[in-house]
C-alpha cells in the first residue's frame, strides 16, 4: 500500500482506546452489542404493556444502537486495509446480506420476472429469528466497506468541504423530488430493504422521536468521510458523536413538518463531520475563488432541476 493511499492512525490509536488500537476486535464487539441489545430490546418490548414506557425503551434502544453502528463504521474505517481486500470485503459483505436480508431476492426475482421463484427462495432463506437484524449489521458493513473504497479518490482532507456540500445537496434533491422520493412513494419495500430499520418500532398511533430507518447511501458516505479523516489524521471520533447528536436531534423535524415521508441523512452527516473538522478545511486564495466559482455552477444546477422537478 502506498503511503498516499494508507490510512494512517488517528491520535489516539498509539497510547489512548482500545477501540482505536484493536480495531477488528472493537467491529465485532459493536456488531455483537447491537445485535444483542436490538434482539433484548425486541423481546423486552413484546412484554410491555405501558405504551408511554414502550416509547420509552423504543427511544433508550434506537438511540444506543445507533451509537452502535456508528462505532461500527468508525472501527471498519480503522482497520488497515488494501484496496484488493476492500474490494473482497464489498463482495464478502453483498452476499452476506443477500443471504441475512433474503427479501433481496425476492425484489430481484421480480425484476427478472419471476416472483413467483424468488419469493420462494426468500422464504427458504428466511430461517433464523432477529433475521432482520442480521441484515442491518451486513448492510452497515457493506456500505462501509464500500466508503472506504471510494474514500481512496480524494487525495486532500480539506475536499471533505466540496464533497460534503455536493453529497448533501444530491441527498436533499433525491429525497424530496428524486429516485428515493418515487421509490418511497412507489416502491415502500425496496427503500425498506436497502436500510437499516430501527430494531424496535413505536407503537401505532404514539410516535418515538426515532429515526425508524437509516439507508444504505448514508453509511457510505459516513464511512468516506472518515476513512478521509482518519487518512489525514483529522477528528473522526469527534465527527462521529457530533454525528450521533444530530442524528438523535434529527427525528423532531418530522413534528415540525409531518407530512414528509423521508428525511436525508447526509446533510447531518455532513454538518457534524464540517463541525469536527473544520480548523482543518484550509484553502488558498486561488482554491476558494476555485470553490465559489463551482459552488455557483452547482448552485444554478440544483435551480435548474428543481424547476424542472415542479413544473
Amino acid at each position: 500500500m502506498s503511503a498516499a493511499t494508507a490510512p494512517r492512525q488517528d491520535s489516539t490509536a498509539g497510547h489512548g482506546r482500545w477501540s482505536a488500537r484493536r480495531p477488528g476486535q472493537a467491529a465485532v464487539v459493536y456488531a455483537l452489542a447491537y445485535l444483542l441489545l436490538a434482539a433484548g430490546g425486541g423481546v423486552v418490548a413484546g412484554r410491555m404493556a405501558s405504551p408511554l414506557a414502550l416509547v420509552a425503551l423504543v427511544t433508550a434502544v434506537a438511540a444506543v444502537t445507533l451509537a452502535l453502528s456508528l462505532l461500527l463504521v468508525l472501527s471498519i474505517c480503522r482497520l488497515s486495509l488494501r484496496a484488493s481486500a476492500e474490494f473482497a470485503s464489498i463482495l464478502a459483505m453483498m452476499l452476506v446480506f443477500c443471504l441475512a436480508r433474503p427479501s433481496v431476492l425476492a425484489l430481484l426475482g421480480r425484476w427478472l420476472g419471476r416472483p413467483q421463484a424468488g419469493a420462494r427462495l426468500a422464504e427458504l432463506l428466511s430461517v433464523i429469528p432477529h433475521q432482520e437484524l442480521l441484515g442491518n449489521i451486513a448492510l452497515i458493513l457493506w456500505a462501509a466497506f464500500l466508503g472506504r473504497l471510494v474514500s481512496r479518490v480524494i487525495r486532500e482532507g480539506k475536499l471533505l468541504l466540496p464533497v460534503a456540500v455536493v453529497a448533501s445537496l444530491g441527498d436533499i434533491i433525491t429525497v424530496f423530488w428524486g429516485l428515493v422520493a418515487r421509490v418511497t412513494e412507489k416502491a415502500p419495500e425496496v427503500a425498506q430493504t436497502f436500510s437499516a430499520s430501527a430494531p424496535v418500532q413505536p407503537p401505532p398511533g404514539l410516535p418515538a422521536p426515532i429515526l425508524s430507518a437509516v439507508g444504505i447511501g448514508d453509511f457510505l458516505f459516513l464511512a468516506l468521510f472518515l476513512a478521509v479523516a482518519l487518512r489525514y489524521s483529522m477528528q473522526a471520533p469527534k465527527a462521529v458523536w457530533a454525528t450521533l447528536v444530530l442524528t438523535l436531534v434529527a427525528p423532531l423535524a418530522f413534528f415540525i413538518w409531518p407530512q414528509a415521508s423521508g428525511l436525508p441523512g447526509l446533510p447531518f452527516i455532513s454538518a457534524a463531520m464540517l463541525w469536527a473538522n473544520w480548523r482543518y478545511l484550509q484553502f488558498t486564495r486561488e482554491e476558494k475563488r476555485a470553490l465559489a466559482f463551482a459552488g455557483a455552477l452547482v448552485l444554478a444546477a440544483v435551480l435548474a432541476l428543481w424547476a424542472v422537478l415542479h413544473r
